[in-house]
């Protein structure tokens, strides 16, 4: 089975694990407390309870951040697939070919931190070596990964549509353009609101006034991401037949 083949299987079922586990993870929001509080729980609740906490993302190393970590690495692969595929098929410069690579280690990176945390300890390493948090009375939880992530992400969104402007155009047929289009518009919406949503829930928790539902919203926005990543590079893969 070549790799756009299993993609392209996987498209729907990855579709319905993603709303699965979005339904869940607002189900643990708004019943996972109550659950906690139940006095001689039996079997069957214990069950639940772990079902509602292993699909929430908002939990560390849960059953659904081991996904986000896997979409990740299978967005990373594609990336790779094109970065290494025919450069005369693909009818692109070397340096855009190279900002492909880069875009599929960087995606390897990014699923080894939704396991490993790395963003937090880099961002605990920002405010153990400089004063930024100094002056207010919080504890270091590392949310100063953002002041890394943001600028680079907003960086990499505009190397990204410069990368694969080309590579959509040189693609004939209109119906894949319209998609491919589509999804990298949806891409270019979501980063920087998913960052805006993590910003201001940092802010807030940090400022003693958090609001809880926001960490489910932006695993909304991330999930949706993912999503449009992984609908993108198939759309590639599938329109240059690598």
């Amino acid at each position: 089975m070549k790799f756009r083949e299993f993609l392209l299987l996987m498209k729907t079922p990855i579709l319905l694990v993603i709303l699965m586990i979005i339904i869940f993870s607002f189900m643990s929001y708004f019943f996972g407390f109550q659950l906690i509080l139940v006095k001689d729980r039996g079997v069957l609740m214990w069950i639940i309870h772990g079902v509602f906490y292993q699909l929430d993302y908002t939990h560390d190393l849960s059953l659904a951040t081991w996904f986000i970590s896997f979409m990740m690495l299978i967005i990373a692969s594609g990336f790779f697939l094109i970065g290494w595929g025919d450069r005369e098929k693909l009818k692109i410069s070397s340096t855009r070919q190279w900002f492909i690579r880069l875009f599929s280690v960087i995606a390897f990176i990014l699923s080894a931190d939704e396991i490993l945390l790395l963003r937090e300890q880099l961002g605990k390493k920002i405010e153990d070596t400089t004063t930024l948090l100094d002056k207010i009375n919080v504890e270091h939880l590392g949310h100063s990964w953002l002041l890394v992530y943001i600028p680079l992400a907003l960086i990499g969104t505009v190397v990204f549509i410069f990368v694969f402007n080309n590579l959509i155009k040189n693609i004939k047929s209109v119906s894949p353009k319209f998609f491919i289009n589509r999804y990298l518009s949806l891409i270019i919406l979501l980063v920087p609101v998913y960052f805006i949503f993590a910003f201001v829930g940092r802010y807030l928790m940090m400022s003693g006034n958090s609001i809880s539902v926001i960490p489910y919203f932006e695993g909304i926005l991330k999930m949706g991401m993912i999503y449009c990543f992984y609908s993108f590079v198939l759309k590639i893969i599938e329109s240059y037949n690598l």
